[in-house]
């Protein structure tokens, strides 16, 4: 297979501006951590967010009382995370494309992990890498929350199956130029079982539809370290 972590890197290169949090992620606070953990910030709980970006959700975490860390392939996103979170700015860290399931960030011992569309650029293999990673990262009862792109996202109309879970994205419209790779989850058991390393006790979903584009289905999983 043709270097896809090169290519998927290139198109992520540019800057994605995204400064502010996802419903999906205050709703995943008050719904889960705050309501059914009572995990509310007050303790200062170790917070990393995998693929981080320029950091929109970590400033929403941030001003709760939590104590984050970001991490992303993208410089451009980091330096602005550093930025725009000056008394974080140690906190954030450009990684390798290639994940390495020995890689320890920033101490480990994380008491919550996020992932939000980003698993979803990575081969089954890279994959399974990944999420060993970021398991070797969290405590022992952490909790883990991440979306991947399902079988229903129109990203998936006309691309092609590349193998190893990957899928070759390429359209051109008025608004996107995409050519990269992505994987796409088939159901909730398939999320179930990419994440079988952690206790699950959620599996959802949340969808949006803009400019009659297409439906941007993905699925979420919420699971804990035991």
């Amino acid at each position: 297979m043709f270097n896809y972590l090169e290519k998927n890197a290139k198109y992520w290169a540019g800057t994605y501006a995204a400064a502010n949090v996802e419903s999906f992620i205050f709703r995943f606070y008050g719904r889960i951590l705050k309501f059914d953990y009572g995990i509310d910030g007050s303790q200062h709980e170790r917070v990393l967010d995998f693929g981080c970006g320029q950091g929109g959700a970590l400033q929403f975490f941030d001003s709760l009382g939590f104590n984050c860390y970001g991490v992303d392939i993208a410089s451009t996103d980091i330096a602005e995370a550093q930025t725009s979170m000056p008394h974080y700015a140690n906190q954030f860290k450009v990684i390798d494309l290639i994940p390495d399931e020995k890689n320890i960030f920033f101490g480990g011992e994380f008491d919550i992990v996020i992932s939000i569309q980003t698993l979803d650029f990575l081969s089954n293999t890279d994959f399974n890498k990944a999420i060993r990673c970021l398991y070797n990262n969290m405590k022992p009862g952490a909790k883990l929350y991440a979306s991947m792109n399902g079988y229903t996202h129109y990203y998936r109309q006309g691309a092609t199956d590349i193998g190893d879970g990957l899928w070759n994205v390429k359209f051109k419209t008025d608004r996107l130029d995409y050519d990269l790779c992505v994987n796409f989850v088939k159901d909730k058991e398939d999320m179930k079982q990419r994440f079988s390393l952690f206790k699950p006790v959620y599996l959802d979903y949340y969808d949006a539809s803009f400019r009659e584009e297409g439906s941007e289905f993905r699925y979420t999983f919420f699971g804990i370290k035991e």
